[in-house]
């Protein structure tokens, strides 16, 4: 079996190179039909564009190549379901006999709602920051009672075909702006047949946008979850919260759950951190994020990034846990490498020392 040698010093890790490969997300586009005010779209530096469906039969051509791959994620930055081919993509990914996801505004469901059941899509992350119409408007920029006329239409085509597919979920960017209002989620849910609701607090990209954060110690976040807590047996909704305060462990759920994301142009990311190019607020702090790519699919074979030395060697180290706490260092005001993820301190390249994600502040789906 081919193996990858590290030197740690006194010591030499073996790390055995595997197609295990469990989950991949793929941007099949960038473009969106909102323009939502906490979105990475708003403050990135990158270019539009989508995965031209000749593109993506070549992604799935080697998915088969990974024996242990059971999931794939329609999603990056970006709506999926205004890709023109994207009910052709859906069909692909489940007659390959994978388990299908994606993420959604929830603005063109009902329009697609049919042909999803139909195909049999597993699961639907839908955005939903707010029951109050005049909130859900300032944040996404649109009319929230469209978006839950679309859901009950996708409800109705399932009830209709006697089908339970697609899960629907609801995923819930926790703000300022929002967080009096959350206790009215759950009846939300309940009303649209909905049982599972992501939390996820808010990663800043503009210094005004960090004075929204409520894990700053500015909301008794106990005694919001024990208000939402207390109504999950009424509503039968399972809650799935984020951390609210910065604690020692870190882990990532993109190593943990052996997954890549995939970008429209055939860069292969670690994660959604690393798929674009941005300025992000780590507690006010200005911190530049550098796209960060392993390889192109569509010039190497996606097994041969996976099991690349620099993949492999990036993945046990963000596994192990073996860089920098810049997040909660003395020097981080003051240190050049916490002003972007280029390089930490311990020589890592790229830097994940200020991943929120990796400390569970932030969640993706």
């Amino acid at each position: 079996m081919d193996k990858i040698e590290l030197n740690f010093g006194d010591y030499n890790v073996v790390i055995p190179k595997k197609n295990d490969l469990k989950k991949v997300y793929i941007e099949v586009t960038n473009r969106c039909n909102l323009n939502c005010k906490m979105c990475f779209r708003r403050f990135w530096k990158d270019s539009l564009g989508e995965m031209r469906f000749e593109d993506f039969k070549k992604v799935f051509s080697q998915l088969k190549d990974f024996p242990e791959l059971n999931t794939v994620y329609l999603g990056g930055i970006g709506e999926p379901t205004i890709h023109p081919n994207f009910l052709d993509i859906a069909k692909m990914a489940k007659e390959a006999g994978y388990r299908l996801e994606f993420g959604s505004n929830g603005t063109r469901l009902a329009e697609f709602a049919d042909d999803l059941v139909k195909i049999g899509v597993d699961k639907i992350m839908v955005s939903i920051d707010a029951p109050d119409p005049a909130i859900y408007r300032d944040i996404r920029g649109t009319d929230f009672m469209s978006v839950e006329d679309n859901i009950l239409k996708l409800q109705k085509a399932k009830k209709k075909a006697g089908s339970y597919l697609p899960e629907i979920g609801i995923e819930v960017v926790v703000m300022k702006s929002n967080v009096h209002l959350l206790h009215g989620i759950l009846p939300l849910a309940h009303k649209l047949g909905i049982n599972y609701i992501l939390f996820s607090n808010l990663m800043p990209f503009s210094k005004s946008l960090s004075k929204e954060i409520v894990y700053d110690g500015s909301v008794d976040y106990f005694q919001l979850m024990d208000t939402l807590n207390a109504d999950i047996g009424k509503y039968k909704v399972k809650l799935v919260f984020p951390k609210f305060n910065l604690q020692t462990d870190r882990v990532c759920q993109f190593i943990e759950n052996k997954s890549t994301v995939i970008r429209w142009d055939g860069e292969v990311a670690p994660c959604y951190r690393f798929l674009h190019s941005y300025t992000e607020y780590i507690f006010g702090r200005e911190k530049e994020v550098v796209a960060h790519s392993f390889g192109n699919m569509f010039k190497q074979k996606l097994s041969d990034i996976w099991t690349s030395r620099e993949y492999e060697t990036f993945r046990y180290i963000v596994k192990n846990a073996l860089y920098p706490s810049c997040t909660d260092c003395s020097l981080r005001d003051y240190c050049d490498f916490t002003k972007d993820t280029e390089f930490d301190c311990w020589g890592n390249h790229p830097s994940c020392g200020d991943c929120l994600w990796a400390r569970n502040i932030i969640q993706c789906p």
